[in-house]
């Protein structure tokens, strides 16, 4: 009884030190990066429109709300992907570096908007301006190297992309 009691207890605490750890197969995660990055296109939309609306009204306090919630929202994508165990892919933490630095990319997006937002003043507000531009001028070739990562790792585990990963519409400050 004493030995089913232990086994128990053993099987339990390996079960939850595994949970916390995703497994999957190399094309279920590079489909996973994908459809994570795709699922951040309406939300980019709708954000995008909602810090116009408030940028127009002179709301900076709606603009920082806005890009915060969109930070949370990537931040959700980044943690998601960081769960994964892909030390059995072949370039899989290449591939899984690259996609968190494109979404740590798109989320210093929104805290450029949100420090925007949150400047005690217009001088401030144009320095954090000048830095979202510096952000933006990074961001084909962050949606590039994604792009040529995930092919690449794809070539290297043996599947091939349906189609290529859908870049991300520009944010315009």
């Amino acid at each position: 009884m004493r030995v089913n009691i232990l086994l128990c207890t053993a099987v339990l605490f390996l079960l939850a030190a595994c949970k916390d750890k995703i497994t999957m197969t190399a094309k279920q995660f590079s489909d996973k990066i994908a459809t994570l990055e795709q699922g951040l296109a309406e939300p980019i939309r709708q954000t995008e429109n909602a810090i116009k609306m408030y940028a127009d009204s002179a709301d900076y306090k709606g603009v920082s709300a806005a890009a915060a919630k969109m930070e949370a929202n990537i931040q959700e994508k980044i943690s998601q992907i960081e769960k994964i165990d892909v030390s059995g892919f072949t370039g899989g933490e290449d591939f899984k570096t690259v996609a968190v630095r494109y979404f740590e990319y798109f989320r210093s997006l929104y805290t450029a908007y949100r420090e925007i937002g949150d400047a005690p003043d217009e001088a401030a507000r144009m320095t954090a301006s000048n830095r979202m531009n510096q952000i933006l001028a990074a961001q084909e070739e962050v949606i590039l190297r994604l792009q040529d990562t995930q092919v690449r790792f794809a070539a290297e585990n043996g599947f091939i992309l349906e189609k290529a990963p859908a870049a991300q519409p520009p944010a315009n400050p």
